[in-house]
């Protein structure tokens, strides 16, 4: 238990400051502890909601993506969520996370790749979106290429935090109803007490710390992280 409280502990902080890093990196650490696909999101899922609920009531009037979440990134999450849970002991799901977060880490380190998914965002904003629903279905990672789809869209940093929340509240509660259809025995992973840790981190975080945060001086270290979970989901 221990494990997984500094798990929640640490990338909740993280998530509270960035909007992303509780799925982004709570997901390969606990593949890395041994845990199944299902049983990682069973124990991440309930807690990134209550994270995610908050920031979205907090600034709800600023959330701009309501219908294209529904329209076009909930199918392909879903679809993609039930491949993984029926075939996914025939994959090494490991493989997969690391892929994503190699692919991940090479863009944020890459200017023209960043350049190149920004005007095909603004091009193909419905197939991006197909993407991250995808992407997210499939591994959990779909909180990177989103944060990329926010920083596209909006500049102040508030705006970008409160629609991806808003963009991973809604995929979790699917994700968790798709759970519950194909493995409902992983309801005994959720643990009360985990989630009040995520909310206790995220009030403390962001009556404390968010607004003194320059997100350009820790963006280096994300993307470092980012290569180095890569590479351990990899050789594990």
């Amino acid at each position: 238990m221990i494990d997984l409280i500094i798990v929640i502990v640490v990338f909740s902080f993280i998530q509270s400051i960035f909007g992303i890093g509780l799925l982004l990196f709570g997901t390969p650490t606990l593949l890395l502890f041994g845990y199944s696909y299902s049983e990682t999101l069973w124990i991440l899922l309930p807690c990134s909601i209550v994270i995610s609920l908050i920031q979205t009531i907090n600034n709800y009037n600023l959330i701009r993506v309501k219908k294209k979440v529904i329209y076009f990134t909930i199918p392909t999450m879903t679809l993609g969520l039930i491949f993984i849970v029926s075939y996914g002991h025939m994959l090494d799901i490991n493989k997969i996370v690391g892929f994503f977060l190699l692919f991940i880490g090479v863009t944020n380190f890459s200017s023209k790749l960043q350049v190149y998914l920004q005007s095909f965002i603004v091009k193909k904003l419905r197939l991006y979106y197909a993407f991250i629903g995808l992407v997210h279905g499939i591994s959990n990672m779909g909180g990177a290429p989103l944060s990329i789809l926010m920083s596209t869209i909006y500049v102040d940093k508030v705006k970008v935090r409160v629609n991806i929340a808003f963009v991973y509240l809604i995929l979790a509660l699917f994700q968790l109803a798709v759970l519950i259809m194909f493995d409902g025995s992983g309801l005994r992973h959720v643990s009360i007490t985990l989630m009040l840790i995520a909310l206790s981190v995220y009030l403390i975080t962001n009556r404390h710390t968010y607004y003194r945060f320059n997100n350009e001086r820790y963006i280096f270290f994300i993307n470092i992280l980012i290569l180095i979970y890569a590479v351990l989901a990899f050789l594990k």
